[in-house]
């Protein structure tokens, strides 16, 4: 196979690989900013359950039984 070449990575490279993945344990979120996230979460949760209540009265709607 002419042009692949295989791409080694040496331990530190990986280590520093999944160590960027990780959460950084030295900054705490504050409350504020954790009420914020679960404020997001909520509306987010809250706009899933409407599209799905949505979804189904147009379907008793314009699907509906003879």
């Amino acid at each position: 196979m002419q042009g692949i070449t295989p791409v080694a990575l040496d331990e530190h490279a990986a280590a520093n690989r999944t160590a960027s993945m990780t959460r950084n344990s030295q900054t705490r979120r504050t409350p504020e900013q954790i009420r914020a996230g679960n404020r997001r979460l909520g509306l987010i949760l809250l706009l899933v359950a409407a599209a799905f209540f949505l979804g189904g009265v147009v379907k008793q709607v314009y699907f509906a039984g003879h």
